[in-house]
């Protein structure tokens, strides 16, 4: 039996490749996993069905292929190369006796990774429609006035320097309260880190007045992740208004029409903010010049009106007066005349009272053949008043008669 060494083996298997296999193919696959190392790029490619591997292979950009390659494609290779997209490359088959099989990545075709995201792009956003998540977060109330808000960039993004910068030093003076909540904007971690901050956010003692996610600019390639329907729906179903300003002038993510008020860039965000305070400041500021107008027109009508008062309460002041004074006149005219009927009255009366006086006066009654006993100069009233031997006075109309009780 013959015996072969590993050296031989492999030899043996470089030359059937070479013959077999001479120029580079089209492969299409899905990105494991990427690392870059002195500007060489190495890829763990894979080919799934369902959620199985079925195939492995790795393969390598070199450092002056990646150049070339991004000459061709421009900053969007840097979207391609990331674990779990799937891409379409021109790869030359390379076996080397000591080092084992390799793929030498010689070109990438943009145009089919972003088909097949279009198309996951598309069956997402039916899913989203189905579940009638579309506007849900923008039918929200958000408050007039923006002040505490929590943000959720990247610490080293520039767009969040940006929205910094711009909301920082506004020309109005407005303060606001803004809490980082640091996560990662492209790549795999995306998702789980924005879904792990809006927990923390949701958590949060002091509710937020609204959730603002922001990042950098970047290709369509790097928009991915927010198209993820697990963070859109999160965002969806979030209970605070979410904005976003995720750095894309052309292309809108669909976390963009989940979210409540998606804007441009991080700077439209914070002008954004701004422009909606400084519209409550001058809402204010027109209801208090409407205020003062009317406050001012109230006042010119209350001063009429007062005028208005003075000048009828010194028509009735003198109308009353001219009342009292005829009253007074008639009363003048009237006095001496009622001054005579009282006197006349009163006479009579005191006539009356005269003549009633002599009729019950004790004259007359004695004129009228009464008697009156005395004793001791006091009226006797009473039989029991007197004793037998007592010495009375009995007194008549013309003289005293002096007795004794027998």
């Amino acid at each position: 039996m013959e015996v072969y060494s590993l050296f031989e083996v492999n030899e043996y298997i470089r030359r059937i490749l070479a013959l077999n296999l001479p120029e580079a193919v089209w492969i299409k696959c899905e990105i494991a996993q990427c690392n870059e190392s002195r500007g060489h790029y190495y890829l763990s490619l894979v080919q799934k069905e369902g959620e199985d591997i079925i195939a492995r292979s790795e393969a390598v950009i070199w450092n002056r292929t990646y150049r070339k390659i991004r000459r061709s494609v421009g900053l969007s290779i840097r979207g391609l190369l990331q674990a779990g997209m799937e891409v379409k490359i021109k790869a030359k088959i390379d076996f080397n006796e000591k080092y084992g099989f390799k793929l030498l990545v010689e070109e990438i075709d943009p145009a089919h990774t972003l088909g097949q995201l279009a198309l996951q792009k598309r069956a997402t956003l039916q899913k989203l429609q189905e579940k009638e998540l579309l506007g849900k977060n923008a039918r929200l109330s958000l408050p007039v006035v923006l002040q505490r808000l929590a943000i959720i960039s990247s610490e080293n993004a520039a767009g969040l320097q940006d929205f910094l910068n711009q909301i920082t030093s506004n020309p109005y003076g407005y303060y606001y309260d803004l809490k980082l909540f640091p996560a990662a904007m492209q790549g795999l971690q995306v998702v789980p880190d924005i879904l792990k901050q809006v927990r923390k956010i949701k958590r949060a003692v002091i509710p937020y007045d609204a959730v603002v996610i922001i990042r950098g600019g970047g290709s369509r390639l790097d928009l991915t992740a927010f198209d993820q329907y697990e963070l859109c729906e999160a965002m969806a179903d979030f209970p605070l208004p979410v904005l976003t300003g995720i750095g894309h002038e052309t292309d809108e993510s669909l976390l963009d029409k989940v979210v409540h008020t998606p804007l441009k860039t991080p700077t439209a965000v914070a002008e954004f903010i701004i422009n909606r305070n400084l519209n409550f400041e001058s809402e204010i500021m027109q209801l208090g010049l409407l205020l003062q107008r009317q406050a001012g027109q109230l006042l010119q009508l209350q001063q009429l009106q007062l005028q208005q008062l003075e000048k009828q309460l010194q028509f009735d002041a003198s109308r009353l007066l001219q009342q009292q004074q005829q009253q007074i006149d008639s009363f003048e005219q009237q006095i001496p005349q009622w001054s005579r009927f009282q006197i006349k009255s009163a006479q009579q009366q005191l006539q009356e009272w005269e003549n009633q006086l002599h009729i019950f006066s004790v004259e007359h009654t004695l004129q009228r053949g009464f008697s009156i006993s005395l004793k001791e100069g006091k009226p006797i009233r009473s039989i029991d008043e007197v004793q037998s031997g007592d010495k009375i006075q009995i007194r008549l109309s013309d003289g005293d008669i002096q007795a004794e009780v027998d």
